[in-house]
């Protein structure tokens, strides 16, 4: 398990790096990608819980998402009708038209007691997944001014440059939760939830995201307040999305989201932390966008 942790780390980050700082249509592709996957793990959690979400619809609907956000933050030349539109607006035309097909379907095709539950399985797999999964290219496009690294010797964009940080605080508290925990753990954290995790990797976790914001955010320009901030809200937002996430896989008894990522199980088990912690970053990040 762990050497393919790390070995995952090892060919993945690189990786990582290099499409966060080419943005665009790649960092897209790879948010598309996720998102499809993520989407389609939540789907199996929910039909192993007794429901039966549109999958169809949703990962439609999950696609138009990433495409509108990727359009918006690339500047697409010639966006037609939607020119007129806010990014906001497009997103809410997708779930207005993703409610209605559903109902559509149930009513027509399904003709089940259970329509409202089946509905709102998809409808929440949508917005948990490629809704959130969004945000993460709306903190790269935040701003587009060239930063240039001190020690690094290269420029890169400040909005690659948050990206950069809300991931590695996200990833790097996730590590610390599971080694302090592993090795120190004595009090359980929500023992009915997740039996394996405890207060002591729950305070590691947080102590490491602060540590780690606090370092990128001094490297790439930001004040220690706001790298504070930054800090305290991954830390405790990326620990939410890991219990609630948790909460699905205890209700679907099973011990991983998917397999998809060596040493890791699925997409929700690696990055369900930065699906709750990318979106209040964006908002946090917004007023310095430039």
């Amino acid at each position: 398990m762990l050497w393919q942790r790390a070995l995952t780390a090892v060919v993945g980050i690189p990786l990582l790096l290099v499409i966060i700082c080419l943005g665009s249509w790649y960092l897209g592709a790879v948010v598309l990608l996720l998102s499809l996957l993520g989407l389609t793990e939540f789907f199996r959690l929910s039909t192993a819980c007794g429901l039966r979400p549109n999958r169809w619809v949703g990962h439609l609907a999950g696609t138009l998402i990433i495409a509108l956000t990727v359009i918006e933050s690339v500047e697409f030349p010639d966006q037609g009708f939607l020119a007129e539109w806010a990014l906001s607006d497009r997103l809410v035309l997708v779930f207005v038209l993703a409610v209605l097909a559903l109902f559509v379907h149930q009513v027509l095709v399904v003709a089940e007691p259970v329509t409202v539950a089946n509905v709102g399985a998809t409808m929440l797999g949508v917005i948990y997944i490629p809704f959130l999964f969004s945000y993460l290219i709306r903190i790269r496009s935040l701003s587009l001014e060239p930063m240039w690294l001190p020690g690094a010797g290269w420029t890169v964009s400040s909005g690659a440059c948050w990206l950069a940080l809300v991931i590695a605080a996200c990833w790097a508290e996730d590590t610390a939760a599971y080694m302090v925990g592993k090795a120190l753990g004595r009090h359980k954290l929500c023992p009915k939830i997740s039996p394996g995790k405890t207060i002591e990797g729950a305070v590691a976790a947080l102590a490491v995201a602060l540590a780690v914001a606090l370092a990128l955010g001094n490297w790439f320009g930001l004040s220690l307040r706001l790298g504070a901030i930054l800090g305290i809200t991954v830390g405790v937002a990326g620990q939410l999305g890991d219990l609630s996430k948790s909460i699905l896989k205890r209700q679907a008894e099973v011990k991983d989201s998917g397999a998809v990522i060596p040493g890791h199980g699925g997409v929700l088990d690696r990055f369900d932390s930065l699906l709750f912690s990318a979106p209040l970053t964006f908002y946090l990040l917004r007023p310095f966008a430039t």
